[in-house]
């Protein structure tokens, strides 16, 4: 049943997702007076649609993704000579709106997932009534069995620093330190704080394989406040800047080739899903906010496939003061999307892997 439940919860946090970040282009392209043929949520096949003044409204088989087909996109779907488009005028095209127009419109979407995270951040943070502060790298209980029991450290051990030869951190909170060892889990030497002693231990952490997460196995304490209903804009704010600044991070050590066995698809998103349902809705709405934001920073990335590329295209339009060559946009936006596939497939192998 859990799993069920999962599953559902799974498919309505993409769905609401999708929705408000085309919504997001729909609602700016319609300002602009873009022409929107069609509206969609899901990919592949048609499931139901509806008919609006313009705009036909759709519901497709596969739950991930959609679109909005906008008049005038130079991404290789529409063809000069459909019917629908040879009668529209070019002021109802959006290659032919000023490049500012266009560039609004395609950060439009991203800008409704991140409006989405802060709705969702501010509300949790105004409902829980309190804070949690950041704890301090400091044991408060060794595990049994831990890799932490078995490196040595004690109740009182204050984590000064951590190294593994080439990468040091000084962590000011425990978060830091579970960020770092996520992408250096070999070889570490951990400087820690005993009484008025200053030791050195040798410590690598182990894959939890439950959270696929690694860990020393050791027990923090971490202070709570109470605050009141106007200060949660304030913490709420604050989650969703401390999100996006790990999700950039995140990003950074990918590009370096690090933490790429970490690397999540639909599958490895749905079992979370499933594992923050069965813990109550706090859990699984801060998900929600977490994956809307992640969408909305991996939207504006300049890859040609995704908003952040095409934003990318209009720019260089304007600073070399000409148009490129449609059809070399339609070839990179193409070459783009199926490196994206061969990056989802690959997500999806490291959630098959770690199943089983």
């Amino acid at each position: 049943m859990d799993i069920v439940i999962g599953l559902i919860a799974f498919v309505f946090m993409l769905s609401v997702i999708v929705i408000i970040h085309e919504l997001g282009h729909f609602l700016a392209a319609k300002h602009y007076g873009v022409f929107c043929k069609e509206f969609s949520i899901g990919m592949g096949p048609l499931l139901y649609s509806r008919q609006g003044k313009e705009t036909q409204f759709s519901i497709r088989a596969i739950p991930f993704g959609g679109y909005v087909m906008m008049a005038g996109e130079e991404d290789g779907s529409q063809d000069e000579e459909d019917e629908w488009l040879k009668e529209l005028p070019e002021n109802r095209r959006l290659n032919h709106k000023p490049r500012w127009q266009q560039i609004i419109i395609m950060a439009a979407g991203v800008c409704m997932n991140v409006l989405l995270a802060w709705v969702l951040f501010v509300g949790l943070s105004i409902a829980q009534g309190y804070v949690v502060e950041d704890p301090i790298p400091q044991v408060y209980e060794v595990t049994e069995n831990s890799a932490a029991q078995q490196a040595g450290l004690q109740k009182g051990d204050l984590i000064l620093e951590a190294s593994n030869g080439k990468d040091t951190i000084k962590p000011a909170t425990q978060y830091e330190l579970l960020e770092w060892i996520q992408y250096h889990h070999e070889n570490l030497e951990l400087t820690i704080q005993r009484d008025n002693q200053t030791l050195e231990i040798q410590a690598d952490p182990v894959l939890d394989e439950e959270t696929n997460t690694y860990t020393y196995g050791y027990v923090v304490q971490a202070n709570a406040h109470y605050i009141s209903w106007y200060e949660g804009f304030y913490y709420g704010t604050l989650d969703m800047l401390d999100s996006g600044t790990a999700i950039f991070s995140a990003l950074a050590h990918l590009v370096q080739g690090e933490g790429l066995q970490n690397l999540s698809g639909p599958v490895g998103i749905a079992q979370v899903t499933t594992q923050a349902t069965a813990m109550g809705l706090s859990s699984y709405l801060s998900l929600f906010a977490l994956i809307s934001m992640n969408i909305g920073v991996f939207n504006i990335l300049p890859i040609p496939a995704m908003d952040g590329g095409r934003i990318l295209i209009l720019i260089l339009e304007k600073i070399f003061g000409r148009k490129i060559n449609t059809k070399i946009v339609e070839n990179v936006i193409l070459a783009s999307f199926v490196l994206l596939i061969g990056l989802f497939l690959f997500a999806t192998y490291n959630d098959i892997l770690r199943l089983f």
